[in-house]
């Protein structure tokens, strides 16, 4: 079978993922894609939070990192520098969990 998610979208999933969407219905690959458009975050946009508005911790679920952030203010703003750079990296790891676990469910509910 081939993919049947759009481009954009299968660019940005893991090889993993990829292979194994290869395998589903053209049906589940589109609701898998539905699925994580609306779980994904965008790499961009936090980023651009990262640098005015620094809680892109708290968006991406390190709940811990995002007060030790604000209680160190950015580490005397070190820190906050440096997660301009960081942050894209973080989002593209969030977003690899976020498909490999969309994928898992979704293979434990066609079971």
């Amino acid at each position: 079978m081939s993919i049947a998610v759009s481009p954009s979208t299968s660019n940005q999933l893991p090889a993993t993922v990829k292979t194994a969407l290869s395998k589903m219905a053209d049906e589940q690959q589109l609701l898998f894609e539905d699925e994580y458009k609306r779980k994904a975050k965008n790499s961009g946009l936090l980023t651009l939070l990262a640098i005015l508005f620094p809680i892109q911790f708290f968006l991406l679920g390190k709940t811990g990192l995002g007060i030790a952030f604000i209680i160190t203010f950015g580490g005397a703003g070190i820190w906050w520098i440096i997660e301009w750079f960081l942050t894209p990296k973080r989002v593209k790891s969030f977003n690899d969990d976020v498909a490999t676990r969309l994928l898992t469910e979704m293979k434990i509910m066609n079971s």
